[in-house]
């Protein structure tokens, strides 16, 4: 609605408003001026979408042939393919491109349980499931690095040397429901092969060690036994967590017990691990020392993590 404002003739202003309508005993109408209402009534130009340069492979393949090479990448390189162009973007957020990784992550889940649980609290995603959901990475290793002084030997009382002991314990998951586990002074770069290949009792001779795991929503519960007289094993209680959604990339220590279960003891079952209390349910020696978290390294990332610095280079790793 216009409105009109009335002004004697000594105060109309000149430049900024015009004069409208007669007038009537010695008063001038003053229509204010609004520059949007000139904007009123008149019908733009549509003009072409301007035409965008695709990459070369973009103009070759079809979108049909590119969710099948995206298909085959895995969910996290899924990820950061998305992260290429916009094309790839919306293409990666096809349903049918992370059923498959979704349902090797809760293998141990019937399918028709993973289904009705995707509808019903994820919004019928698969992605957002994958990416939610906790779950353990069985492409990489999970690295521990751990850190403590030793007060060397004293010569002739005059030095009392002071060293800084560094060791790393190694956590590789296989989908079955076992793990390798090892520990050893050595880097990433060098113990990478003797958890890569699959497991053999040669390897013992290596340091690697098998056990079995259960993961109930973002806690792990672990069982090794050490194959000695006694029957000691090691049990370990985690929690899992990501720095960012959907990384699944680090592993909280909670407790780490060993206890001798006799020479003819197998491993106890870990069914019953959910109601375990926090220290009823693991009895035994616990272990204070060499509880850093872990740190997911991809298979891709072992040659150039920064876990194979020496302690020269890097004396405190902050996992975050």
């Amino acid at each position: 609605m216009t409105s009109t404002v009335v002004l004697e003739p000594s105060a109309a202003p000149s430049g900024r408003a015009w004069a409208s309508g007669p007038e009537r005993q010695g008063n001038v109408y003053i229509t204010p001026w609004r520059p949007w209402l000139t904007m009123y009534g008149l019908r733009l130009r549509s003009h072409a979408k301007e035409q965008v340069d695709l990459a070369p492979i973009q103009r070759k393949l079809p979108d049909e042939i590119m969710s099948m090479i995206l298909g085959r990448l895995g969910a996290y390189n899924l990820g950061r393919t998305q992260c290429v162009c916009k094309a790839w973007h919306t293409l990666g957020f096809n349903e049918e491109l992370w059923s498959p990784d979704c349902l090797h992550a809760f293998h141990h889940e019937p399918k028709d349980a993973l289904v009705q649980l995707m509808r019903t609290q994820y919004r019928g995603s698969w992605r957002t499931m994958y990416l939610d959901r906790p779950h353990l990475r069985f492409d990489g290793l999970y690295v521990s690095r751990n850190t403590y002084i030793r007060t060397g030997v004293t010569e002739w009382r005059v030095k009392n040397p002071v060293h800084l002991v560094c060791y790393y314990r190694y956590f590789r998951f296989l989908p079955d429901g076992t793990f390798l586990y090892r520990t050893s002074p050595e880097v990433l770069v060098k113990v990478e092969r003797s958890l890569r290949a699959p497991f053999v009792r040669s390897r013992a001779d290596e340091g690697v060690q098998k056990g079995r795991y259960l993961l109930l929503r973002n806690r792990l519960f672990t069982s090794m036994p050490l194959g000695n007289k006694a029957g000691t094993e090691i049990r370990t209680r985690l929690r899992l967590r990501s720095t960012v959604q959907g990384a699944n990339n680090r592993l909280d220590v909670d407790a780490i017990v060993s206890y001798d279960r006799g020479s003819n003891a197998a491993i106890p079952m870990l069914e019953n691990a959910e109601g375990a209390g926090e220290e009823e349910g693991m009895p035994g020696r616990h272990y204070k020392r060499g509880l850093a978290p872990y740190v997911f390294v991809p298979w891709e990332h072992i040659q150039d993590s920064p876990l194979n610095l020496p302690i020269a280079k890097m004396d405190f790793y902050v996992p975050g």
